[in-house]
């Protein structure tokens, strides 16, 4: 079924997480911005394909990842 439904999700909406696979690659020409990219991956391989994963929290999170989340926003996530 998850294989059905990814499929379903790809042909319908899934095709424009594309622009995150674009958004890595211009984050990883400047060095200071590739932890960007890496985060731009992730998100658009799992809205890419988002039936059968789940999103654990991570504890280890710190300070390092809430700036890092408010300058993605600022720059990207908006």
């Amino acid at each position: 079924m998850r294989l059905v439904l990814n499929i379903i999700w790809l042909v319908l909406a899934g095709i424009w997480m594309i622009a995150y696979a674009i958004a890595a690659l211009i984050s990883f020409i400047l060095i200071i911005t590739i932890p960007f990219g890496v985060a731009a991956l992730r998100i658009g391989i799992f809205g890419l394909w988002p039936f059968g994963r789940t999103v654990v929290k991570r504890a280890e999170a710190g300070v390092g990842s809430a700036v890092g989340n408010v300058i993605w926003f600022l720059l990207c996530g908006w």
